[in-house]
C-alpha cells in the first residue's frame, strides 16, 4: 500500500512538474512579474469574495444531498467544507475529499461512509456542469477536437456514475446481496468491517430518489459554476485583458477543470497554470499574460483556500495533525455503521 501512495505521488509529481514546464519555458519573469503588479485591488477583491460565496453554495449544497441522513445545521457543513478543500490545496491525493466527511461525523455524527457517498454525487454533478459550460463555449467559440473528445468522455463517465448509483440505490437489497457475494471471498474479519459500511453508502445515496432534491442540487451545482466562472471572469478586469469575457472565463473553467483532473502534486501547481496557458492560447493572448492570469488565479485560490481552511480550524481549536488523526480514526469498525 505505502509503495501504490508512493508512485502515485511520484507520478503527480512528474505530471505537475512537466505541465508547469509548459506552461513556464520561455518565460519572460519581468513581464509576467509587471502583469501581476497591475491587478487592480478591487477586481481582485471582486474575486475572492466569489470564491468565498462558492465555499458557501458548496456548504448548502452538500446540506441538500445528506437530507436523507438527518437535516445537517450549516455551520458543522460550511466548516468541513472549508477545511476540506483546504486540506485538498495542500495535500495529496485530494485527501480533503476523506477529511470533509469525517470533519462531519465527528461535529453532527453523520456516518463516514455514508457522508462519502454525497461526496461521490457533488463530483458526478460537478461533471456534469463542467461538460455543460464545455457545451456553451463550443456553441459560441470553435474549439480544438481534442478538447471536445474529452468532453464526450467526461459527459460518458459521469452520465454511467449517475445511472450506476441510481441503480445501487433503487435495488438496495440486490446491490448489498451482490456487495455480500464478493465479501464472502475475502477474510471474515476484513468481510466483518466493510459491510457495514456498505448500507451506510447505499443510505447515503438516498437523495438520488427525490426529484426535488436532484433538482435543487442542479440548481445549486450551476450556481456554484456560475461563481467560478467569474472568478476568472473578474480576474481577466483585474488584469485589463482584452478577451471575449464571458467566452473566455467558461474556456478557462472547463479546461482548468480537466488539467487539475489529472494526477498532481498537491497544490495544483503546474496543471492549474498549464490549463489556463492552454485555454488563453485559443484566444490568442500572449504566453506571458496567461501565465501572470493563471499565477493571479491559482494565487488568489489558494489563498483563500487555506485562509478559509485555517479560520474553521482555529475555530473548531483543531491542528492539521489531528485532522489527519480524526480521518484515520473515521473508518468505523465492524458495526460502528448501520
Amino acid at each position: 500500500m505505502r509503495l501504490r501512495a508512493t508512485l502515485r505521488l511520484t507520478a503527480g509529481i512528474a505530471v505537475s512538474l512537466g505541465c508547469l514546464y509548459f506552461a513556464t519555458r520561455g518565460t519572460d519573469w519581468a513581464r509576467v512579474g509587471a502583469i501581476l503588479l497591475s491587478a487592480r485591488p478591487l477586481w481582485v477583491a471582486a474575486v475572492m469574495l466569489a470564491s468565498l460565496v462558492a465555499v458557501y453554495v458548496r456548504a448548502q449544497r452538500w446540506r441538500v444531498l445528506l437530507r436523507p441522513l438527518g437535516d445537517v445545521p450549516l455551520f458543522p457543513a460550511l466548516s468541513a467544507t472549508a477545511i476540506g478543500f483546504g486540506a485538498s490545496a495542500v495535500l495529496p491525493f485530494r485527501i480533503g475529499e476523506l477529511v470533509r466527511p469525517a470533519l462531519l461525523g465527528r461535529q453532527v455524527g453523520v456516518g463516514m461512509s455514508a457522508a462519502l457517498s454525497s461526496v461521490v454525487l457533488e463530483r458526478l454533478f460537478d461533471m456534469l456542469l463542467v461538460v455543460a459550460c464545455f457545451v456553451v463555449v463550443a456553441l459560441v467559440y470553435p474549439l480544438p477536437a481534442a478538447l471536445r473528445d474529452s468532453a464526450i468522455v467526461l459527459a460518458v463517465l459521469a452520465v454511467l456514475g449517475f445511472v450506476v448509483l441510481h441503480a445501487m440505490q433503487r435495488r438496495r437489497t440486490a446491490t448489498e446481496t451482490f456487495v455480500g457475494g464478493l465479501l464472502a471471498r475475502l477474510p471474515s474479519s476484513l468481510a466483518a468491517r466493510i459491510r457495514p459500511l456498505v448500507g451506510s453508502f447505499l443510505g447515503g445515496l438516498g437523495g438520488l430518489a427525490d426529484r426535488s432534491t436532484v433538482a435543487l442540487v442542479l440548481a445549486y451545482s450551476a450556481y456554484l459554476w456560475v461563481l467560478i466562472q467569474l472568478t476568472f471572469l473578474f480576474s481577466f478586469l483585474a488584469l485589463d485583458m482584452r478577451v471575449p469575457l464571458v467566452a473566455a472565463s467558461l474556456a478557462t473553467v472547463v479546461i482548468v477543470a480537466a488539467f487539475v483532473f489529472l494526477p498532481q502534486a498537491p497544490g495544483f501547481i503546474g496543471t492549474w497554470q498549464a490549463g489556463c496557458v492552454v485555454a488563453l492560447g485559443l484566444f490568442g493572448v500572449p504566453r506571458d499574460e496567461a501565465l501572470g492570469y493563471s499565477l493571479l488565479t491559482w494565487i488568489i485560490s489558494m489563498v483563500m483556500n487555506i485562509g478559509a481552511a485555517g479560520v474553521f480550524l482555529a475555530w473548531e481549536d483543531l491542528s492539521p495533525g489531528q485532522l489527519l488523526r480524526l480521518r484515520a480514526r473515521e473508518a468505523p469498525p465492524a458495526g460502528a455503521e448501520g
